[in-house]
Protein backbone atom coordinates (compact mmCIF):
# COMPACT_ATOMS: atom_id res chain seq x y z
CA UNK A 1 0.00 0.00 0.00
CA UNK A 2 1.35 3.43 -0.95
CA UNK A 3 2.28 5.73 1.90
CA UNK A 4 0.15 8.84 1.65
CA UNK A 5 0.63 12.23 3.23
CA UNK A 6 -2.41 13.34 5.18
CA UNK A 7 -2.94 17.08 4.85
CA UNK A 8 -4.27 18.59 8.08
CA UNK A 9 -5.21 22.11 9.12
CA UNK A 10 -1.60 23.10 9.85
CA UNK A 11 -0.61 21.90 6.39
CA UNK A 12 -3.33 24.05 4.85
CA UNK A 13 -2.00 27.11 6.68
CA UNK A 14 1.54 26.28 5.55
CA UNK A 15 0.37 25.80 1.96
CA UNK A 16 -1.37 29.17 2.04
CA UNK A 17 1.81 30.84 3.30
CA UNK A 18 3.87 29.06 0.65
CA UNK A 19 1.44 30.16 -2.06
CA UNK A 20 1.48 33.79 -0.90
CA UNK A 21 5.28 33.78 -0.69
CA UNK A 22 5.66 32.31 -4.19
CA UNK A 23 2.97 34.62 -5.56
CA UNK A 24 4.62 37.70 -4.03
CA UNK A 25 8.00 36.91 -5.59
CA UNK A 26 6.36 36.61 -9.00
CA UNK A 27 3.93 39.50 -8.62
CA UNK A 28 6.27 42.18 -7.25
CA UNK A 29 6.87 44.85 -9.91
CA UNK A 30 5.78 42.35 -12.60
CA UNK A 31 4.44 45.14 -14.85
CA UNK A 32 8.00 46.17 -15.69
CA UNK A 33 8.61 46.34 -18.56
CA UNK A 34 5.19 47.78 -19.36
CA UNK A 35 5.40 46.74 -23.00
CA UNK A 36 5.13 43.27 -24.52
CA UNK A 37 8.51 41.67 -23.96
CA UNK A 38 10.10 38.76 -25.81
CA UNK A 39 7.54 36.09 -26.84
CA UNK A 40 4.68 38.21 -25.51
CA UNK A 41 4.85 40.06 -28.82
CA UNK A 42 3.59 36.85 -30.45
CA UNK A 43 1.64 35.21 -27.63
CA UNK A 44 -0.76 38.04 -26.84
CA UNK A 45 -2.08 38.81 -30.35
CA UNK A 46 -2.11 35.09 -31.19
CA UNK A 47 -4.49 34.44 -28.27
CA UNK A 48 -7.09 36.82 -29.70
CA UNK A 49 -6.47 35.68 -33.27
CA UNK A 50 -6.98 32.04 -32.35
CA UNK A 51 -10.16 32.66 -30.35
CA UNK A 52 -11.73 34.87 -33.00
CA UNK A 53 -10.42 33.28 -36.20
CA UNK A 54 -9.02 29.84 -35.33
CA UNK A 55 -5.59 30.91 -36.58
CA UNK A 56 -2.26 30.59 -34.74
CA UNK A 57 -0.45 33.59 -36.19
CA UNK A 58 1.74 35.35 -35.27
CA UNK A 59 2.76 32.53 -32.89
CA UNK A 60 4.04 29.06 -33.80
CA UNK A 61 1.47 26.60 -35.12
CA UNK A 62 3.32 23.50 -33.88
CA UNK A 63 2.28 23.75 -30.20
CA UNK A 64 -1.22 22.80 -28.95
CA UNK A 65 -3.53 25.84 -28.63
CA UNK A 66 -4.92 25.61 -25.08
CA UNK A 67 -2.35 28.31 -24.23
CA UNK A 68 -4.18 30.73 -26.53
CA UNK A 69 -7.56 29.96 -24.98
CA UNK A 70 -6.36 30.49 -21.40
CA UNK A 71 -4.48 33.67 -22.25
CA UNK A 72 -7.52 35.02 -24.09
CA UNK A 73 -9.57 34.47 -20.93
CA UNK A 74 -7.08 36.43 -18.83
CA UNK A 75 -6.99 39.20 -21.44
CA UNK A 76 -10.77 39.45 -21.26
CA UNK A 77 -10.72 39.60 -17.47
CA UNK A 78 -7.75 41.94 -16.90
CA UNK A 79 -7.52 43.71 -20.25
CA UNK A 80 -4.74 44.10 -22.81
CA UNK A 81 -2.13 45.23 -20.29
CA UNK A 82 0.62 43.63 -18.17
CA UNK A 83 -2.03 42.13 -15.84
CA UNK A 84 -3.76 40.42 -18.74
CA UNK A 85 -0.50 39.27 -20.30
CA UNK A 86 1.28 37.95 -17.20
CA UNK A 87 -1.18 37.21 -14.39
CA UNK A 88 -1.81 33.71 -15.77
CA UNK A 89 1.81 32.67 -15.26
CA UNK A 90 2.13 34.45 -11.92
CA UNK A 91 -0.86 32.54 -10.57
CA UNK A 92 0.08 29.14 -11.97
CA UNK A 93 3.72 29.62 -10.96
CA UNK A 94 2.67 30.07 -7.33
CA UNK A 95 0.28 27.12 -7.56
CA UNK A 96 3.14 24.96 -8.87
CA UNK A 97 5.08 25.58 -5.63
CA UNK A 98 2.09 24.33 -3.62
CA UNK A 99 1.70 21.29 -5.87
CA UNK A 100 5.42 20.52 -5.49
CA UNK A 101 4.95 20.50 -1.71
CA UNK A 102 2.00 18.11 -2.07
CA UNK A 103 3.90 15.84 -4.44
CA UNK A 104 6.95 15.66 -2.17
CA UNK A 105 4.71 15.05 0.84
CA UNK A 106 2.99 12.16 -0.92
CA UNK A 107 6.34 10.67 -1.91
CA UNK A 108 8.18 11.04 1.39
CA UNK A 109 5.51 11.39 4.05
CA UNK A 110 7.78 14.10 5.50
CA UNK A 111 6.61 17.69 5.92
CA UNK A 112 10.18 18.96 6.08
CA UNK A 113 11.03 17.29 2.78
CA UNK A 114 7.87 18.74 1.25
CA UNK A 115 8.63 22.20 2.62
CA UNK A 116 12.15 22.21 1.17
CA UNK A 117 10.93 21.02 -2.25
CA UNK A 118 8.15 23.63 -2.30
CA UNK A 119 10.46 26.46 -1.23
CA UNK A 120 13.11 25.50 -3.78
CA UNK A 121 10.56 25.79 -6.58
CA UNK A 122 9.00 28.93 -5.10
CA UNK A 123 12.38 30.70 -5.09
CA UNK A 124 14.08 29.10 -8.10
CA UNK A 125 15.35 31.97 -10.31
CA UNK A 126 14.46 30.29 -13.63
CA UNK A 127 10.95 29.42 -12.49
CA UNK A 128 10.44 32.96 -11.20
CA UNK A 129 11.53 34.72 -14.38
CA UNK A 130 9.43 32.43 -16.57
CA UNK A 131 6.47 32.97 -14.24
CA UNK A 132 6.62 36.71 -14.83
CA UNK A 133 6.04 36.43 -18.58
CA UNK A 134 3.98 34.23 -20.91
CA UNK A 135 6.06 31.05 -21.17
CA UNK A 136 3.88 27.95 -21.58
CA UNK A 137 6.11 25.80 -19.36
CA UNK A 138 4.79 27.41 -16.18
CA UNK A 139 1.09 26.62 -16.41
CA UNK A 140 1.68 23.43 -18.41
CA UNK A 141 3.85 22.12 -15.58
CA UNK A 142 1.20 23.17 -13.03
CA UNK A 143 -1.44 21.20 -14.92
CA UNK A 144 0.87 18.20 -15.07
CA UNK A 145 1.71 18.39 -11.35
CA UNK A 146 -1.99 18.62 -10.52
CA UNK A 147 -2.59 15.47 -12.57
CA UNK A 148 0.20 13.60 -10.76
CA UNK A 149 -0.86 14.74 -7.28
CA UNK A 150 -4.50 13.80 -7.91
CA UNK A 151 -3.40 10.40 -9.19
CA UNK A 152 -1.31 9.83 -6.06
CA UNK A 153 -4.21 10.83 -3.83
CA UNK A 154 -7.08 9.18 -5.69
CA UNK A 155 -7.08 6.03 -3.47
CA UNK A 156 -9.62 4.21 -5.65
CA UNK A 157 -11.85 7.29 -5.81
CA UNK A 158 -13.07 7.53 -9.39
CA UNK A 159 -13.74 11.29 -9.32
CA UNK A 160 -10.16 12.05 -8.27
CA UNK A 161 -8.81 9.75 -10.97
CA UNK A 162 -11.01 11.40 -13.60
CA UNK A 163 -9.84 14.82 -12.35
CA UNK A 164 -6.25 13.67 -12.76
CA UNK A 165 -7.03 12.69 -16.36
CA UNK A 166 -8.61 16.10 -16.99
CA UNK A 167 -5.52 17.96 -15.80
CA UNK A 168 -3.27 15.63 -17.77
CA UNK A 169 -5.30 16.54 -20.84
CA UNK A 170 -4.75 20.23 -20.10
CA UNK A 171 -1.01 19.60 -19.87
CA UNK A 172 -0.99 17.74 -23.18
CA UNK A 173 -3.02 20.54 -24.79
CA UNK A 174 -0.33 23.01 -23.72
CA UNK A 175 2.87 21.32 -24.93
CA UNK A 176 4.12 17.93 -26.02
CA UNK A 177 6.53 17.48 -23.07
CA UNK A 178 4.06 15.43 -21.07
CA UNK A 179 3.30 12.59 -23.49
CA UNK A 180 5.81 10.12 -21.93
CA UNK A 181 4.53 10.83 -18.41
CA UNK A 182 0.93 10.48 -19.61
CA UNK A 183 1.61 6.87 -20.54
CA UNK A 184 3.70 6.37 -17.40
CA UNK A 185 0.79 7.33 -15.15
CA UNK A 186 -1.50 5.03 -17.14
CA UNK A 187 0.97 2.17 -16.64
CA UNK A 188 1.31 2.90 -12.90
CA UNK A 189 -2.47 3.02 -12.46
CA UNK A 190 -2.86 -0.35 -14.16
CA UNK A 191 -0.02 -1.82 -12.10
CA UNK A 192 -1.30 -0.55 -8.76
CA UNK A 193 -2.99 -3.28 -6.73
CA UNK A 194 -2.77 -5.50 -9.84
CA UNK A 195 -5.59 -3.52 -11.46
CA UNK A 196 -4.64 -4.94 -14.85
CA UNK A 197 -5.86 -8.37 -13.70
CA UNK A 198 -9.43 -7.13 -13.25
CA UNK A 199 -10.98 -6.63 -16.67
CA UNK A 200 -13.57 -4.07 -15.52
CA UNK A 201 -11.07 -2.00 -13.52
CA UNK A 202 -8.45 -2.18 -16.25
CA UNK A 203 -10.99 -1.04 -18.84
CA UNK A 204 -12.09 1.89 -16.67
CA UNK A 205 -8.50 3.00 -16.01
CA UNK A 206 -7.43 2.63 -19.64
CA UNK A 207 -10.44 4.38 -21.11
CA UNK A 208 -10.39 7.17 -18.53
CA UNK A 209 -6.71 7.97 -18.73
CA UNK A 210 -6.46 7.58 -22.48
CA UNK A 211 -9.64 9.09 -23.88
CA UNK A 212 -10.17 12.01 -21.46
CA UNK A 213 -6.71 13.55 -22.00
CA UNK A 214 -6.92 12.84 -25.72
CA UNK A 215 -10.39 14.45 -25.89
CA UNK A 216 -9.19 17.62 -24.15
CA UNK A 217 -6.23 17.79 -26.51
CA UNK A 218 -8.54 17.55 -29.54
CA UNK A 219 -11.10 19.99 -28.06
CA UNK A 220 -8.39 22.62 -27.68
CA UNK A 221 -8.44 22.77 -31.51
CA UNK A 222 -12.16 23.60 -31.53
CA UNK A 223 -11.65 27.07 -33.06
CA UNK A 224 -9.33 25.55 -35.67
CA UNK A 225 -11.99 22.99 -36.60
CA UNK A 226 -14.41 25.92 -36.86
CA UNK A 227 -12.57 27.00 -39.99
CA UNK A 228 -13.97 23.92 -41.72
CA UNK A 229 -11.25 21.33 -41.22
CA UNK A 230 -12.12 17.63 -40.95
CA UNK A 231 -10.86 14.89 -38.62
CA UNK A 232 -8.72 13.48 -41.45
CA UNK A 233 -7.13 16.89 -41.98
CA UNK A 234 -6.56 17.14 -38.23
CA UNK A 235 -4.61 13.87 -38.25
CA UNK A 236 -2.57 15.15 -41.17
CA UNK A 237 -2.00 18.40 -39.26
CA UNK A 238 -0.64 16.52 -36.22
CA UNK A 239 1.69 14.45 -38.42
CA UNK A 240 2.94 17.64 -40.05
CA UNK A 241 3.47 19.11 -36.59
CA UNK A 242 5.68 16.17 -35.61
CA UNK A 243 7.79 16.47 -38.75
CA UNK A 244 8.07 20.24 -38.38
CA UNK A 245 9.31 19.89 -34.80
CA UNK A 246 11.81 17.19 -35.74
CA UNK A 247 13.13 19.26 -38.62
CA UNK A 248 13.57 22.44 -36.57
CA UNK A 249 17.20 23.52 -36.37
CA UNK A 250 18.98 26.52 -34.81
CA UNK A 251 18.92 28.16 -38.24
CA UNK A 252 15.10 28.13 -38.06
CA UNK A 253 15.21 30.89 -35.45
CA UNK A 254 16.11 34.54 -35.70
CA UNK A 255 19.89 34.99 -35.28
CA UNK A 256 19.38 37.20 -32.21
CA UNK A 257 17.22 34.65 -30.37
CA UNK A 258 18.63 34.75 -26.85
CA UNK A 259 18.40 31.00 -26.17
CA UNK A 260 20.39 29.94 -29.25
CA UNK A 261 23.66 30.01 -27.30
CA UNK A 262 22.58 26.84 -25.47
CA UNK A 263 20.51 24.28 -27.37
CA UNK A 264 21.19 20.97 -25.59
CA UNK A 265 19.61 19.46 -22.47
CA UNK A 266 22.77 17.49 -21.63
CA UNK A 267 24.39 20.34 -19.72
CA UNK A 268 21.45 21.57 -17.62
CA UNK A 269 22.51 19.83 -14.41
CA UNK A 270 26.29 19.69 -14.81
CA UNK A 271 27.57 23.10 -15.96
CA UNK A 272 26.49 26.75 -15.56
CA UNK A 273 24.18 28.24 -18.17
CA UNK A 274 23.50 31.96 -18.00
CA UNK A 275 21.79 33.80 -20.85
CA UNK A 276 19.47 36.75 -21.12
CA UNK A 277 19.24 40.46 -21.73
CA UNK A 278 20.78 43.31 -19.82
CA UNK A 279 21.38 47.05 -19.78
CA UNK A 280 24.33 48.77 -18.13
CA UNK A 281 22.83 51.94 -16.67
CA UNK A 282 26.24 53.22 -15.58
CA UNK A 283 29.70 51.86 -14.93
CA UNK A 284 28.60 50.32 -11.65
CA UNK A 285 24.88 49.57 -12.04
CA UNK A 286 22.69 47.65 -14.45
CA UNK A 287 19.39 45.83 -14.86
CA UNK A 288 19.04 42.34 -16.27
CA UNK A 289 16.53 39.64 -17.11
CA UNK A 290 18.65 36.52 -16.78
CA UNK A 291 17.73 32.90 -17.47
CA UNK A 292 20.00 30.53 -15.60
CA UNK A 293 20.27 27.03 -14.25
CA UNK A 294 21.02 27.63 -10.59
CA UNK A 295 23.94 25.23 -10.60
CA UNK A 296 24.84 25.29 -6.87
CA UNK A 297 21.43 23.64 -6.32
CA UNK A 298 20.72 21.99 -9.67
CA UNK A 299 24.02 20.09 -9.62
CA UNK A 300 22.65 18.01 -6.75
CA UNK A 301 19.89 16.64 -8.99
CA UNK A 302 21.58 13.65 -10.63
CA UNK A 303 23.27 12.37 -7.44
CA UNK A 304 20.00 12.82 -5.53
CA UNK A 305 18.04 10.95 -8.21
CA UNK A 306 20.51 8.08 -8.05
CA UNK A 307 20.41 8.04 -4.25
CA UNK A 308 16.62 8.14 -4.17
CA UNK A 309 16.40 5.31 -6.72
CA UNK A 310 18.75 3.18 -4.61
CA UNK A 311 16.65 3.79 -1.50
CA UNK A 312 13.48 2.93 -3.45
CA UNK A 313 14.99 -0.36 -4.67
CA UNK A 314 16.23 -1.31 -1.22
CA UNK A 315 12.83 -0.62 0.31
CA UNK A 316 11.03 -2.11 -2.68
CA UNK A 317 8.89 1.02 -2.68
CA UNK A 318 7.52 2.19 -6.02
CA UNK A 319 6.33 5.45 -4.47
CA UNK A 320 9.88 6.55 -3.65
CA UNK A 321 10.92 5.76 -7.21
CA UNK A 322 8.31 8.11 -8.73
CA UNK A 323 10.42 11.31 -8.79
CA UNK A 324 13.16 9.44 -10.66
CA UNK A 325 10.65 7.80 -13.01
CA UNK A 326 8.89 11.07 -13.87
CA UNK A 327 12.23 12.87 -14.17
CA UNK A 328 13.66 10.26 -16.54
CA UNK A 329 10.46 10.00 -18.59
CA UNK A 330 10.57 13.75 -19.20
CA UNK A 331 14.34 14.20 -19.48
CA UNK A 332 14.89 11.34 -21.93
CA UNK A 333 12.46 12.97 -24.35
CA UNK A 334 14.85 15.91 -24.72
CA UNK A 335 17.62 13.55 -25.87
CA UNK A 336 15.41 11.81 -28.43
CA UNK A 337 14.03 14.86 -30.22
CA UNK A 338 16.19 16.34 -32.94
CA UNK A 339 15.10 19.94 -32.53
CA UNK A 340 17.06 22.35 -30.28
CA UNK A 341 16.07 22.11 -26.63
CA UNK A 342 16.27 25.38 -24.73
CA UNK A 343 16.80 25.99 -21.03
CA UNK A 344 13.18 26.92 -20.28
CA UNK A 345 12.20 23.33 -21.14
CA UNK A 346 13.82 22.25 -17.86
CA UNK A 347 10.85 23.59 -15.88
CA UNK A 348 8.81 20.33 -15.93
CA UNK A 349 11.81 18.54 -14.39
CA UNK A 350 12.29 20.88 -11.44
CA UNK A 351 9.55 19.61 -9.07
CA UNK A 352 10.98 16.09 -9.29
CA UNK A 353 14.57 17.31 -9.02
CA UNK A 354 13.81 19.36 -5.91
CA UNK A 355 11.85 16.51 -4.35
CA UNK A 356 14.83 14.18 -4.76
CA UNK A 357 17.25 16.80 -3.43
CA UNK A 358 15.03 17.52 -0.42
CA UNK A 359 14.61 13.80 0.31
CA UNK A 360 18.35 13.11 0.31
CA UNK A 361 19.10 16.16 2.47
CA UNK A 362 16.42 14.97 4.87
CA UNK A 363 18.14 11.56 4.98
CA UNK A 364 21.42 13.27 5.88
CA UNK A 365 19.74 15.30 8.61
CA UNK A 366 18.27 12.12 10.07
CA UNK A 367 21.84 10.99 10.59
CA UNK A 368 23.53 14.25 11.57
CA UNK A 369 20.70 16.22 13.19
CA UNK A 370 17.87 18.50 12.15
CA UNK A 371 20.10 21.59 12.38
CA UNK A 372 21.82 20.42 9.23
CA UNK A 373 18.51 20.35 7.37
CA UNK A 374 17.49 23.86 8.37
CA UNK A 375 20.97 25.24 7.75
CA UNK A 376 21.05 23.85 4.22
CA UNK A 377 17.48 25.03 3.58
CA UNK A 378 18.35 28.55 4.76
CA UNK A 379 21.47 28.67 2.60
CA UNK A 380 19.64 27.44 -0.51
CA UNK A 381 16.70 29.83 -0.16
CA UNK A 382 19.03 32.74 0.65
CA UNK A 383 21.08 32.04 -2.46
CA UNK A 384 17.94 31.92 -4.61
CA UNK A 385 16.76 35.22 -3.16
CA UNK A 386 20.20 36.73 -3.74
CA UNK A 387 19.74 35.98 -7.44
CA UNK A 388 16.17 37.34 -7.48
CA UNK A 389 17.09 40.94 -8.50
CA UNK A 390 19.28 39.61 -11.29
CA UNK A 391 16.40 37.80 -13.02
CA UNK A 392 13.65 40.38 -12.48
CA UNK A 393 15.08 43.56 -14.05
CA UNK A 394 15.95 45.21 -10.74
CA UNK A 395 18.73 47.79 -10.68
CA UNK A 396 21.70 45.95 -9.22
CA UNK A 397 25.31 46.85 -8.40
CA UNK A 398 27.52 45.25 -11.03
CA UNK A 399 30.24 44.43 -8.51
CA UNK A 400 27.86 42.31 -6.42
CA UNK A 401 27.04 40.04 -9.36
CA UNK A 402 30.25 40.44 -11.36
CA UNK A 403 31.20 36.76 -11.06
CA UNK A 404 27.95 35.76 -12.80
CA UNK A 405 27.65 38.63 -15.26
CA UNK A 406 31.29 38.62 -16.37
CA UNK A 407 31.67 34.87 -16.67
CA UNK A 408 32.88 34.04 -20.22
CA UNK A 409 30.02 31.56 -20.66
CA UNK A 410 27.41 34.27 -20.06
CA UNK A 411 25.50 35.34 -23.17
CA UNK A 412 23.83 38.73 -22.78
CA UNK A 413 22.08 40.69 -25.52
Amino acid sequence: MRKRGHVNRNDMILLLILFLFAFSLRFYDFSYPDFKWFDEVMHVPAATNYWNNGQFEPDDWVHPPLRHIILYGFLQFFGDNPYGWRMRNILFGAIAAVLTYLFAFEISGSRRTALMAGLLLATDPLHIVLSRYTYEEIYGCAFFLAAVVLYLKHNQRSLWFVSSALFMGCALATKWYYVPCWFLVLFLALRENDNYRNVGTALFISSTYFFIPLSIFILSYYQWFGRGYSVTEFMEFIINTYHALQNTRPSSYEPGFVFLSQTSAVEWFIRPIVIGEGTYLSTDRGEFIIFLNNLPIWILTIPSMIGLAIVAVRRRCMTLALPALFFCASYMLYFIVQRPVFLYSAVPLLPFAFTAIAFMIMKLSDRYGSRLFYTILAVMVSWNLFLYPLVTAKKVPIALYSYIINNPDVKLH
